[in-house]
């Protein structure tokens, strides 16, 4: 057998495990993203991954997949040391990503979602020494892909949620979710955490409106998270603030 059929063999190998490799992180995404119809998709979707990353430790996409995954696990636990265990973890498994693939946007942008989320469980004045890489990591997955609407909610609420002496400025954070809003109008977190900026100014008409606009969207770009998170949060901030 020539080399150069040796070769081609090896080629056709190689393409035919990757394109076997992206039909399972698709089957992943597609059962955490329906995790609202059967909570058992979740535990599904992470086995997967987990196999994935432990046969192919640069697949880049199953890394930050897999780091994905983990925020879920955190933001569904209940106690604050398993909530850290799935951040840091999570942190982890996206930091391999970016190894990987430095341009990739998604790797950065989930890497920062668990520094951030570490921040917030630790408390923000336990926490502002993450403050540095977080923005580092926002301005990072902007500059790979501007239209990468998860960052600019990210920016907002850094912003939203740092107190003034430190950097905190609710109008930069109105101004991240307006263009986040124009990329993706479908975005629901992007209203939910609009009104939690228009709460703290104290102007509860327009947050009314937003959270009212978040509630008649027909079409979330993730129904999963609108499900879960982002409707009966908006119904909580509609009820605590209905005679403000």
């Amino acid at each position: 057998m020539s080399k150069l059929i040796i070769f081609s063999i090896a080629i056709l190998c190689i393409l035919s495990g990757a394109q076997d490799s992206n039909a399972r992180i698709d089957q992943a995404v597609q059962l955490y993203e329906t995790r609202h119809l059967d909570i058992a998709n979740l535990t599904k979707s992470y086995d997967i991954l987990k196999e994935l990353v432990a046969t192919d430790s640069l697949n880049c996409r199953a890394l930050y997949e897999f780091s994905k995954v983990h925020y879920i696990f955190g933001d569904k636990a209940v106690t604050k040391k398993d909530k850290l265990n799935y951040y840091q973890k999570g942190a982890e498994w996206a930091r391999r990503a970016i190894k990987v693939n430095d341009q990739s946007a998604r790797s950065h942008f989930w890497y920062m979602v668990h520094l951030g989320r570490i921040g917030q469980t630790k408390g923000v004045l336990n926490s502002l020494g993450l403050v540095p890489d977080i923005k580092r990591e926002i301005n990072r997955t902007l500059e790979l892909d501007p239209r990468h609407t998860g960052a600019l909610d990210a920016r907002a609420m850094l912003y939203y949620e740092l107190p003034g002496l430190f950097g905190g400025d609710l109008n930069k954070s109105l101004t991240a979710l307006n263009q986040g809003i124009a990329i993706d109008s479908n975005y629901t977190i992007l209203y939910v955490d609009m009104a939690r900026v228009l709460i703290k100014k104290k102007d509860f008409e327009k947050a009314r409106w937003f959270l009212n606009r978040c509630l008649s969207v027909m079409n979330p770009t993730y129904p999963a998270d609108f499900a879960i998170d982002d409707k009966p949060d908006a119904e909580k901030l509609l009820k605590d603030i209905e005679k403000k």
